[in-house]
């Protein structure tokens, strides 16, 4: 079965299609929950519509507020959030969650493009994140998402 997915730079002109071959097996019932923050409307479609295709059950987002509210709706398997979002960030998203449910900080990976930002990467030291830099490939989210979910079976 093939499907269509994207890689995505920091500058929004820069984006590279790809075709990704997946096994038939994997199609079924969604089995785990994806709360998915990301501002840009066509970044967060394609890794919602890659993430429903792997069998999660997708929560797409595009603010730190409204993953918020979110969270308190009920508990998901993984976090993927944007670093740079307006109005609410992935480090005050990322506080205001680990203080009303501690558990979820394991469950968190951060993307973002911000390669050399010393606050960034303070705080990605601080918490001991997980994360991928803008460019990634899909297969590198699947990677990610995997070790994420080995550590805390």
């Amino acid at each position: 079965m093939r499907r269509q997915g994207a890689v995505f730079y920091s500058d929004p002109a820069k984006v590279v299609t790809l075709d990704i071959e997946v096994p038939a097996d994997d199609v079924g019932a969604p089995t785990q929950r994806a709360l998915l923050l990301e501002d840009r409307d066509d970044f967060r479609d394609v890794l919602r519509d890659h993430l429903a295709f792997r069998l999660f059950q997708v929560t797409s987002v595009p603010s730190g507020a409204e993953g918020v509210r979110e969270i308190r709706n009920g508990a998901f398997d993984i976090i993927i959030c944007d670093m740079m979002m307006p109005g609410m960030g992935g480090e005050m998203f990322y506080w205001a969650v680990t203080r009303m449910r501690p558990a979820t900080a394991q469950r968190f990976i951060f993307f973002t493009g911000h390669r050399n930002n010393p606050a960034i990467e303070f705080f990605f030291k601080r918490v001991n994140a997980t994360v991928l830099i803008k460019p990634f490939k899909l297969s590198a989210l699947d990677s990610t998402i995997s070790d994420v979910l080995r550590k805390l079976a």
